[in-house]
């Protein structure tokens, strides 16, 4: 009877073993599905990833060369405003040149600015007071 119990006791054993192997099974099966389907989903993204590598790199090339034009164009339009910087500094200089030379009590017929006109209609004023003027 002693063995009857100590062999009952063991097959019980026995079965909650196997109940816990086929648990652990089953578990470890649904985590390889699993682990199966991220692989998949992984090794998809790499191959679309290396995929779109050449048309990047392509992408890039074209982008440096529209850099590298804009960069020329940029370039070009700093040396033409310059350009134009020092032929209006020329010119201003004639003018102020030319200005030195000239009777400024002369009224302008065409003023550059109100502040000019301004000036001139105080002149007038002034000299309708002062006969000097």
């Amino acid at each position: 009877m002693y063995i009857k119990a100590g062999i009952g006791k063991k097959i019980e054993e026995l079965l909650d073993l196997q109940k816990q192997y086929k648990s652990r099974e089953v578990a470890m099966t649904r985590s390889l599905e699993e682990s199966g389907g991220k692989v998949t989903q992984l090794s998809d993204s790499v191959a679309f990833f290396k995929s779109i590598i050449p048309d990047t790199k392509k992408a890039i090339a074209s982008a440096e060369k529209s850099i590298d034009l804009l960069e020329n164009k940029c370039q070009n339009l700093e040396d033409i405003i310059s350009v134009k910087d020092r032929k209006i500094i020329a010119l201003v200089d004639q003018i102020l040149f030319k200005t030195k030379h000239n009777d400024v009590t002369i009224e302008l017929e065409i003023y550059s600015s109100t502040h000019e006109r301004k000036l001139w209609a105080k002149r007038r004023s002034e000299s309708e007071h002062d006969l000097e003027t």
